[in-house]
């Protein structure tokens, strides 16, 4: 059976919710979402199921716990027909968003796996427990089925990576293995691939990834350089509901006030854009800007002041730059923010189109002016690239 016929669930574990999946090869089957809504006055959990192409049922069924998701997920699915014996299960897909040398590669999972991620608790309290209750429970309902970590740095801890270290105390930096790892490497690893295979490869460039999270990496000769993410995802640019980087002194300040956790989760989860501007949403934020919304506006240039000052410094380490991709939701789909990001790099030789759209039968589009240095648009697809690592995992094993 070759990778394109393999069929995954890849799974995405929130603290309270659970999303599966189902693809086979690279296509979407389809996919199921429970969620915790308030109903008459007790949360309860519901479960919208989307199939291929695009159309949604809820699910006539309320549960008092996500605990059970997973037996109910499984029961959907074959009921269904999307799991049979015919059609069976190869393999679960967990993203892990945690630091360390361990996690900066993949994984089937096994105890070591589960022991490892106990350990990088305490420098993300956030996202391992989700982790480890998807980990857990699609060992249970699904016995027998592969169950793999796919790792968020695995395509940026390359040999090639120029700012991979912290100015601390060796002791301090063994301790805890500390280092930059970076994250949103699936889709940085998918677009180190599609980037060449669309014909754009260029020696140095930026690529934005602007999303709900957002972080920039730089690619010499199609290789990762620098990455603006660090040791967890809240290092970098502010985003939605994160900071990005802060004087460290402030972390410290509220890890006092707060307790450690509770400092990581305002951080990461209560400040950004939703802080500054009261919304997460960047279509409201430019809104709010274009009526005179100070706070909005004030979000707003500080979002596009970070992005560009962090293409602009990696322009810098790199010696120029010679094409910008944007992706991701935000990145993909708004043109103020693009314009604007590049309305600071003229200088650099950037002058952008006001108007272009992805062009979905070429895959991309370009936005540059016939006088500027290649500004592509491009998706990004993190599911394929996790696909891909996960076919060659279980290659590996047969």
């Amino acid at each position: 059976m070759t990778n394109n016929t393999k069929v995954f669930l890849v799974l995405n574990s929130g603290s309270s919710s659970e999303k599966f999946s189902l693809y086979e090869g690279e296509d979407e089957i389809c996919s199921l979402y429970f969620e915790g809504v308030e109903e008459d006055g007790k949360k309860q959990f519901i479960c919208t199921l989307t199939r291929a192409d695009g159309s949604e049922e809820r699910i006539d069924k309320t549960w008092n716990s996500l605990d059970v998701a997973f037996k109910e997920a499984k029961a959907i699915f074959e009921k269904e027909g999307f799991i049979n014996e015919a059609h069976p299960l190869d393999g679960i897909l967990v993203r892990v968003v945690a630091a360390g040398k361990y996690f900066s590669a993949n994984h089937i999972v096994d105890d070591e796996t589960m022991k490892e991620l106990e350990k990088v608790q305490v420098t993300n309290p956030l996202h391992v427990p989700g982790t480890e209750r998807g980990i857990k429970n699609a060992r249970e309902t699904f016995a027998g089925v592969p169950v793999m970590v796919m790792s968020d740095s695995e395509a940026l801890t390359r040999d090639s990576r120029r700012d991979t270290e912290y100015a601390l105390p060796r002791e301090i930096v063994d301790e805890f293995d500390l280092g930059r790892w970076g994250a949103h490497g699936a889709s940085y690893g998918y677009m180190m691939g599609r980037i060449p295979e669309l014909g754009l490869l260029e020696k140095k460039m930026v690529v934005c990834h602007l999303g709900s999270g957002c972080s920039v990496t730089a690619l010499v000769d199609g290789k990762p350089a620098y990455t603006s993410m660090g040791e967890t995802p809240l290092e970098g640019l502010m985003s939605s509901t994160r900071t990005g980087s802060i004087d460290p002194t402030i972390g410290a300040l509220l890890g006092e006030k707060l307790g450690a956790a509770e400092a990581i989760k305002l951080m990461n989860k209560q400040s950004g854009l939703l802080a500054m501007a009261g919304s997460n949403d960047m279509r409201e934020i430019i809104a709010g800007a274009e009526e005179d919304n100070a706070n909005a506006a004030a979000a707003y240039n500080l979002f596009i002041d970070g992005v560009a000052g962090k293409i602009g410094e990696f322009a810098a380490k790199m010696g120029g730059i010679d094409a910008i991709v944007f992706t991701a939701t935000i990145g993909e789909r708004s043109i103020p923010v693009r314009n604007s990001i590049i309305s600071k790099l003229e200088f650099m030789g950037f002058k952008i189109k006001n108007d272009v759209k992805l062009d979905k039968s070429k895959g991309y589009a370009n936005a540059a002016e016939e006088d500027s240095k290649p500004i592509y648009i491009i998706p990004t697809n993190e599911a394929a690239y996790m696909i891909k690592k996960a076919g060659e995992l279980l290659d590996d094993l047969a």
